[in-house]
């Protein structure tokens, strides 16, 4: 991920909220981008419905960079 992109850094997972846009990223790659459908905080995951593919995917918040997006 570029410098410029590191704004919008998501560092605590009770900051996520439903309907937050965001990208997951890992290894400087981009895994998910999309809109945050529910969060599971005792659990360390949050639920994504994923733009590109339209499918709902569980995500471990600590195996990701997660950033908001506009």
């Amino acid at each position: 991920m570029a410098e410029e992109q590191a704004a919008g850094i998501v560092r605590d997972l009770r900051d996520l909220t439903m309907g937050d846009a965001i990208e997951a990223w890992h290894d400087g790659r981009r895994y998910h981008r999309g809109k945050v459908l529910q969060t599971v905080p005792s659990m360390g995951m949050f639920w994504i419905l994923d733009s590109g593919s339209g499918t709902r995917n569980l995500v471990e918040f600590e195996a990701m960079l997660v950033r908001r997006i506009e």
